[in-house]
């Protein structure tokens, strides 16, 4: 087998797998084309290597860098965010939310599917129960669960990922609907 750097164009699709039937195999790719945020953007397809003339399989790697990302400002005072994925049919969605200083979700409420985050930095509290997370916390909020209000300690920055939609009906404290996705 010989490896030559010759550009050919790309397989439709990795080959699949003995024993996976093709149906199966076409549910089970990801299209980045289909998602939201930025991550899908900035999608990229890179051939593999070339062996006897044939190319030998293609992949997608999706990097983002997040530090080079500005932050949205949210209509909730004090609250932005960098997303990163969204899956515009289920409304799953992986975001970075930063809240600053005393700032938080100023009332009880609850979302239409589990919410998880993870505190990257900062302190940021569940006031009725004082549930706190630091750096290193992971918290799962499961589907339907009241909770809140919430307070930043300090300017706290949380990933934060949704399994499906955010909120059944749109909150209170957003003005932009699409602050509730």
């Amino acid at each position: 087998m010989t490896h030559q750097d010759v550009a050919l164009p790309l397989v439709a699709r990795p080959p699949r797998p003995e024993g996976v039937a093709e149906e199966e195999w076409a549910e089970n790719l990801s299209d980045p084309a289909r998602y939201g945020g930025v991550a899908p953007d900035r999608s990229r397809e890179a051939a593999g290597p070339v062996v006897d003339g044939e190319l030998t399989h293609r992949f997608r790697e999706i990097l983002v860098q997040t530090g080079d990302l500005e932050w949205v400002e949210k209509t909730l005072a004090g609250l932005s965010q960098k997303a990163l994925w969204r899956d515009e049919a289920t409304g799953a969605s992986i975001t970075l939310v930063r809240f600053l200083k005393g700032s938080g979700i100023p009332s009880r409420h609850s979302h239409a599917s589990n919410q998880f985050m993870f505190c990257l930095s900062g302190r940021y509290t569940y006031v009725p129960t004082d549930v706190t997370l630091t750096p290193g916390s992971f918290y799962w909020n499961p589907k339907g669960s009241l909770h809140g209000p919430t307070r930043a300690e300090e300017e706290t920055v949380l990933l934060e990922i949704y399994d499906g939609p955010h909120y059944p009906t749109q909150p209170s404290w957003y003005t932009d609907p699409a602050d509730a996705h």
